[in-house]
């Protein structure tokens, strides 16, 4: 069953799935709501980052940059590669940006992507599973209201997420058409998957890379459960299957070479993530898996008494609570749901039937393992974990930093699981016993609810901060910033405000003017990169000396703390010291 076809043969369960839309997105979006959209998700630094790119994108779509030349970390080249794309974002955000200003288009570019993950995961469930629609809108309303996806929504790109369930969709798609014999569909859908992962990969690597790493998974566990017989029929389904395994792999190879072109230099530049960067970012074994925070209405007691447990146990290190149970490490279920997925996973995965004793196919049991194990390697004991086997061994590993975001990737699959074994019995309780079906439900719902909020980019404030920064000298071919701002506005503190602010604020003039900046700060950066500390004595020493070393000239100096902001630098070698000033309208880009 369809969107579609739930709205032409029966009203009643349309109108339900749209209340349940709308409830879910007021509900993630409840921050921005009553604020009129002043607050948007994100912060002083990653949110102004993710802006700074989708403006690229716009700059790129009305053809005043090139796709991979982002404008900051002038003058290298296919600086993209030094963060994650944001492709697809920026094709909706820059429709977005016709009525709206960049604020506020990078929120509704999120709530319409948390709208699209939404009816993906109900058509998931409705028409590729089969599900009745209560099971499907149930899934859809869980997935986008679910209390691990809201408290990390500061990273935008991991909405993303929401390709998930239309490239389930797509994959699960192309394959019963190759098994019925319509191999022009079966070519078609590889091609439109292909074509998926490879603009979700220039989107968000992470998102992307997990799923290309759980199709690998899911393959090996299909494989071990079955022995050598499984092993025989992998050799017969591949003669038989010849011609569209080709497609596939020509037609994934195709639609990945943009994103590998752009990312495997700058990956080898920067050798990636280190093992002790990305030890940091593992999950403390059970607690991760259920930790929703201490702002969780439902649960949060729990956390908040960990946290004060751990601090008594080591007040020598006051911050250890906050590094091992805070942020990136909120990325668990909560633990009605978590019950019902390791119930759901025993039933699945051991038993191979449903919570109602019905068997399932071997693609749910293996399924279930699947995650059950997604879940397990994310876990760390001491030094070690089971990740480090992917570090090690699995190509595009060491992009990965966060390990805990792969607990966001598997929230889906988790609810999946857990719907395919206890749905039958869901629904035998709904004709029983509805008043504690709707208690069931609304439990479900109440228990992803916090009181964090990871909306904290304020619209207003940044707009006018922006808006009175004059243009740069007529003539400037590039520009740094000592301070983009007439009053500091900090991010946290300490070497984070060494680094953020004054380099994100570059990185968003440098699209609004079109005149590259030397600055910039991101997941990776140049080698030569030395654009930390402004009001370090040596900051314009290094600054001359990187201009130096790349002979550029007409670079512009920006601080708008000074009387006159901008100051003209002397061309290297040119022995002239001195400098103007002055304020006009932006010059060209330089050439490379």
């Amino acid at each position: 069953m369809t969107v579609r076809s739930v709205v032409r043969r029966r009203p009643g369960p349309a109108i339900v799935v749209a209340a349940a839309l709308l409830l879910s997105l007021i509900m993630v979006f409840r921050v921005q709501l009553a604020s009129g959209f002043d607050l948007g998700f994100g912060d002083r630094a990653d949110g102004l980052i993710e802006i700074a790119i989708l403006e690229h994108w716009r700059n790129v779509w009305t053809g005043h940059a090139g796709w991979t030349l982002t404008g900051y970390f002038h003058p290298h080249s296919d600086t993209l590669g030094y963060n994650d794309g944001y492709f697809l974002y920026g094709v909706t955000y820059s429709l977005w940006r016709i009525i709206a200003d960049p604020f506020l288009a990078d929120g509704l570019n999120v709530l319409a992507w948390k709208a699209f993950g939404f009816l993906a995961a109900f058509r998931l469930c409705s028409a590729t599973f089969r599900w009745d629609w209560r099971t499907a809108c149930l899934v859809a309303t869980l997935w986008t209201v679910s209390n691990n996806l809201f408290v990390q929504a500061g990273h935008a790109q991991l909405a993303s997420v929401a390709l998930l369930p239309f490239v389930l969709t797509l994959a699960t798609s192309a394959a019963r058409n190759e098994i019925r014999g319509s191999r022009w569909k079966a070519w078609l859908g590889v091609a439109a998957l292909s074509a998926t992962l490879g603009a979700w990969l220039l989107t968000s690597f992470y998102m992307a890379w997990f799923t290309l790493f759980s199709a690998c998974l899911y393959g090996s566990v299909w494989l071990l459960l079955g022995g050598r017989r499984a092993a025989t029929r992998m050799f017969s389904v591949g003669r038989e299957h010849a011609a569209t395994l080709t497609w596939s792999v020509l037609s994934l190879a195709i639609a990945v070479a943009p994103f590998a072109a752009v990312y495997l230099p700058k990956l080898r530049e920067s050798g990636g993530e280190s093992y002790a960067e990305m030890r940091r970012y593992l999950a403390t074994p059970l607690v991760d898996m259920i930790n929703v925070g201490p702002g969780n209405y439902a649960w949060g007691w729990m956390f908040a008494a960990i946290a004060n447990a751990a601090g008594r146990l080591f007040p020598s290190d006051p911050r250890l609570a906050e590094r091992v149970f805070r942020g990136e490490h909120e990325a668990g279920i909560p633990i009605v749901t978590f019950l019902l997925f390791a119930t759901a996973a025993w039933f699945l995965g051991v038993r191979r039937r449903t919570a109602a004793g019905e068997p399932v196919s071997q693609a749910w049991r293996v399924l279930a393992i699947c995650t059950a194990v997604g879940w397990l390697l994310t876990f760390q004991m001491g030094a070690l974990s089971p990740w480090g086997a992917a570090y090690w061994l699995v190509p595009g590993a060491r992009g990965i930093r966060v390990v805990l975001r792969y607990e966001l990737w598997l929230t889906l699959p988790t609810l999946l699981v857990a719907a395919a074994a206890w749905r039958d019995r869901l629904g035998h309780l709904r004709t029983r016993r509805p008043w504690l079906w709707a208690l069931a439900i609304a439990t479900l719902f109440a228990e992803n609810l916090t009181s964090e909020s990871a909306a904290r980019l304020q619209r207003s404030r940044q707009t006018a901060a922006f808006d009175a920064v004059s243009a740069p000298p007529e003539g400037c071919r590039a520009f740094y910033v000592v301070s983009a701002r007439r009053s500091a506005e900090l991010y946290r503190g300490g070497g984070f405000d060494a680094v953020y602010p004054h380099n994100v604020d570059a990185m968003f003039l440098a699209q609004r003017w079109r005149v590259p900046t030397v600055n910039g700060f991101s997941t990776f950066t140049p080698p030569d990169w030395a654009f930390a500390s402004p009001t370090a004595g040596d900051y314009d020493a290094r600054v001359a000396r990187y201009v130096a070393k790349w002979r550029m000239d007409h670079v512009c100096r920006l601080d708008m703390r000074s009387r006159s902001p901008w100051r003209v630098l002397a061309a290297p070698g040119s022995g002239d010291a001195g400098a103007s000033s002055g304020g006009g309208s932006p010059g060209g880009r330089s050439p490379r």
